[in-house]
């Protein structure tokens, strides 16, 4: 029996040590590089133990490294080879692929329970609680029908190119690009909300993320909270498009997989370094038309494994320059200009209160409203000493406003104490889903005396845009 191997008596199961220490070490990478880009949820969070290892395990499908190597391995490695090809004339390419598959999601399965136990039970996140493993199956759940949707796609592109480098290197490429281009990046960990948020369920990682809240049956008090923490709102409906889609490119690729095996079966025993240990020796003579035969089917390997990059790289380029053009359109369709200082500067009288209304427009669908009211003062004007400015954003209208009492005034607005040439700043106020009637308003004091007269030489910008 060759040691290279572990086997049961029937032989079902066939793997090579050397490919199963690599996926381990594969697992051990891929959960560390998950802790590595995420950071924990406020413990206080009734969600935070869901929302921590749903991250953690999200990550590990952004990457793609764990699905795309234990699929590389176990269909195209010499050892899988080999077994792959004994197999093959023992029970046929189709019954030998759906095993071979089955071991892929088995391994697979296996690394989602362990990674998401284990996050369960990291204390550095929140205090371990018995209540909190309520959670578990909601993203045990997840993981695994994610997963399992996965898995034929990694088969297939293993199967495709029958090898298991650029297996991993087209896959974890892929879905890390897809993952960054989606968008859908908690608020807490990116502290921006992304434009894309829209599409953000492109991405496997995504739909991990909304699967499992969805299994949890957790409601967010708004559709602002479920973005800031999810990272993109979304419904049950737009979930169940998602995984429809996911899982028929997977029921595609499991058929595209099993004829790539097929091919390769016929290709092996002619390649025989593709399936033969380089520490073995074979019989190397062979005849003029054998060469020939060789050569050809090598011909035909680096045209197929060609062909793949070639496909892939367009369609991950196609993806990144059609979200930029969505991400540019979105910017541009949703920017609007309320109010601009006219020229470089305008005088700012000290003393009163300036106020713009502003009708803000309805907000693009599936994002939010952001109205910013900035000013940067270029000189003091006439006014001696320091000035400070009252400034806010309020959904009122300027009658409104002028009836309110001082005192309720300055409890509407933001304070800019002790102001000089040359400051600036600016506030702005996520709306949400909210527009119409608003008002922009700013008072400029001095700690001198001023005058009737006195007045800020100033720069006022007032803008809406998408967030």
């Amino acid at each position: 029996m060759n040691n290279s191997f572990i086997r049961d008596e029937l032989e079902i199961l066939s793997f090579s040590r050397r490919d199963l220490f690599i996926i381990f070490v594969v697992g051990v990478v891929s959960a560390s590089l998950g802790l590595f880009l995420t950071n924990p949820v406020n413990p206080n969070f009734e969600l935070a133990p869901l929302l921590n290892s749903v991250y953690i395990v999200s990550m590990t499908f952004a990457t793609g490294l764990f699905s795309f190597v234990t699929a590389g391995l176990l269909f195209s490695s010499r050892a899988s080879r080999s077994y792959l090809l004994r197999r093959t004339e023992q029970v046929g390419v189709k019954r030998t692929y759906l095993i071979r598959t089955f071991h892929t999601f088995v391994i697979t399965s296996v690394f989602s329970l362990i990674i998401t136990i284990i996050t369960f039970l990291t204390p550095n996140y929140y205090p371990v609680s018995t209540n909190y493993f309520a959670f578990l199956p909601s993203v045990l759940g997840a993981s695994l029908v994610v997963s399992i949707c996965l898995a034929p796609i990694a088969i297939a592109l293993a199967t495709i190119t029958d090898d298991s480098r650029l297996c991993v290197l087209l896959g974890s490429a892929s879905t890390f690009l897809i993952a960054i281009v989606a968008g859908g990046t908690p608020e807490h960990i990116s502290f921006s909300y992304s434009l894309t948020r829209n599409i953000a369920l492109l991405s496997p990682h995504n739909i991990v993320r909304a699967l499992a809240v969805q299994f949890s049956g957790y409601q967010f008090e708004s559709t602002d909270d479920m973005v800031g923490y999810l990272g993109f709102a979304v419904s049950a409906e737009g979930l169940a498009v998602a995984l429809l889609i996911l899982s028929s490119i997977s029921i595609v690729l499991l058929l595209t997989g099993q004829r790539a095996l097929s091919k390769n079966s016929t290709r092996w025993p002619v390649l025989k370094r593709m399936i033969i240990p380089i520490d073995e020796k074979w019989d190397a003579s062979v005849s003029a038309e054998e060469l020939q035969t060789i050569n050809r089917v090598r011909r035909g390997l680096r045209l197929q494994r060609g062909l793949t990059t070639l496909i892939v790289g367009v369609l991950l380029i196609s993806m990144v320059s059609g979200v930029s053009m969505y991400s540019t359109y979105i910017t541009n369709t949703t920017t609007f200009i309320h109010y601009e200082t006219p020229g470089t500067s305008e005088n700012i009288p000290v003393g009163a209160w300036l106020i713009f209304e502003v009708d803000v427009n309805p907000p693009y669908p599936g994002l939010f409203n952001r109205l910013h009211f900035g000013w940067h003062i270029i000189t003091l004007g006439n006014t001696s000493g320091t000035v400070s400015l009252f400034i806010g954003i309020i959904e009122m209208n300027s009658t409104e406003f002028s009836l309110l009492e001082e005192i309720s005034r300055l409890e509407l607005v933001h304070d800019w104490l002790n102001q000089s040439s040359g400051s600036g700043g600016g506030i702005g106020t996520n709306l949400e889903e909210s527009y119409g009637a608003y008002i922009c308003v700013m008072k400029i004091v001095s700690d001198a005396n001023p005058s009737e007269n006195s007045y800020v030489e100033a720069a006022l910008l007032i803008d809406q845009g998408a967030l």
